[in-house]
């Protein structure tokens, strides 16, 4: 029996993700043998899309509400910030759907996927931000239990209904968008349900201060999320413009058994997010330099794990999807190797959360963004998939670098006295 709070809530959190990471996985040798390898890159890019679009549909202004459970002066507060929070992403929403009505042409051409998926997209990209802000108030509470039941209900639900629709009802890829957009829209549903029930919701006001507040919270946040896109979605249309669909499906199926080695990384991050920013409220130097401890030694253990799998990437791909996809082991250990620095670098931009001082996580992942399109058109023309996996590990590494200098600038840590266990 776990005593320790935040080794009981990652404990949870770690199952959870596991789980969720689990079932797409189990879901691969299915997808890879029931759908054309180009009817799986069309998968590849509208997972891709629905995910960009969180941005547009206002994914950063609810990350907002979970950073408001931390200020709160009463017990209200929350549930009118959050309902303020989710007035702005209907708005966010419908401006998004209007422009791809007038530019549905482009787009399809663009993404070479029909204009029912891009819709699709809009569709579950909006659902996922009810859903996230749910989640997020049982992170921010603690409830690690609630939070997995919800997270593991989304991802199995998904995968079962994408077997069915695929291996017993013959479709092709919509069967995998009709899944996601079937269960994410009843999902939202019940989440709405579910922030009621806990009076964390009061959606028919209107209070210009809180909308204020997580616009100007979440609005600096955008150009991050656009970085994110640059870093780790872009390269699957690159792909599929410079060498075809099909390659875009082989790198994508490299690219979501890399986002396995996230799970730990992320299990361990919702549990610490928490913690740390009660921590730092206190802001003691003992347990300042007990949390740089705690920092350093997690980025050790990825640093030593990371090499494990260049040598287990190929013989994996083989197993799980078979020699069709044999191309994807090559780049599969650089792609591990960026969600690695990824890892590291959750570790330290909570401390820019913790400051507010947001923007400076939009102008880190623009930059770091930047240097990852820079560098693929520049290697994907030259080494193929493999240099997008080049260059994800290279702008990864620089995004985490930047990312503990400005941290450390934003709210200080004693980096250099882990050694120390005397208080100040």
């Amino acid at each position: 029996m776990l005593k320790n709070p935040l080794l009981k809530n990652a404990s949870t959190y770690f199952v959870a993700n596991a789980l969720n990471g689990f079932l797409p996985f189990l879901m691969l040798p299915v997808l890879t043998r029931f759908l054309t390898v180009e009817e799986f890159g069309e998968v590849a890019i509208f997972q891709t899309l629905y995910m960009a679009l969180g941005a547009f549909v206002g994914s950063t202004i609810v990350e907002s509400a979970s950073r408001k459970f931390f200020d709160t002066n009463g017990p209200n507060e929350v549930a009118y910030f959050i309902g303020s929070c989710l007035q702005i992403c209907i708005i966010f929403t419908l401006f998004t759907t209007a422009a791809i009505y007038f530019f549905n042409l482009q787009i399809s051409n663009i993404l070479f996927i029909p204009y029912s998926y891009v819709l699709s997209a809009v569709l579950v990209s909006f659902a996922m931000v009810i859903i996230q802000v749910r989640l997020g108030q049982y992170q921010v509470r603690n409830e690690s239990k609630s939070y997995a039941i919800l997270q593991i209900s989304q991802s199995a639900l998904i995968s079962i209904l994408t077997i069915l629709l695929i291996v017993f009802y013959n479709f092709d890829a919509f069967g995998r968008v009709v899944s996601q957009v079937a269960v994410c829209s009843c999902l939202a549903i019940i989440s709405l349900v579910l922030l009621k029930k806990d009076n964390l919701i009061k959606f028919f006001h209107h209070t210009q201060k809180f909308i204020f507040e997580s616009l100007s919270f979440g609005i600096p946040l955008i150009p991050h999320v656009i970085g994110v896109f640059l870093l780790n979605m872009i390269d699957r249309f690159f792909i599929a413009n410079e060498l075809g669909v099909s390659q875009a499906g082989i790198y994508m199926l490299a690219a979501q058994l890399a986002t396995l080695i996230s799970i730990i990384h992320e299990s361990l991050n919702r549990a610490f997010m928490p913690w740390l920013f009660q921590k730092l409220k206190n802001n003691q130097w003992k347990e300042k330099v007990m949390i740089v401890r705690y920092t350093y030694l997690w980025l050790l253990f990825i640093l030593l794990t990371t090499p494990l799998f260049f040598f287990i990437g190929p013989d994996l791909i083989l197993l799980i999807a078979g020699s069709n996809y044999q191309d994807a082991g090559k780049v599969f250990g650089f792609l591990a190797l960026g969600h690695s620095f990824g890892g590291m670098y959750a570790m330290l931009n909570c401390y820019i959360y913790f400051s507010k001082k947001t923007l400076n996580l939009s102008l880190i992942t623009i930059f770091s963004g930047a240097i990852n399109l820079i560098l693929m058109l520049i290697w994907i023309p030259k080494y193929g998939i493999n240099g997008a996996g080049y260059s994800f590990a290279a702008s990864m590494f620089i995004r985490f670098f930047i990312t503990w200098f400005i941290a450390n600038k934003c709210h200080p840590m004693p980096w250099l006295f882990w050694k120390e266990s005397v208080t100040r």
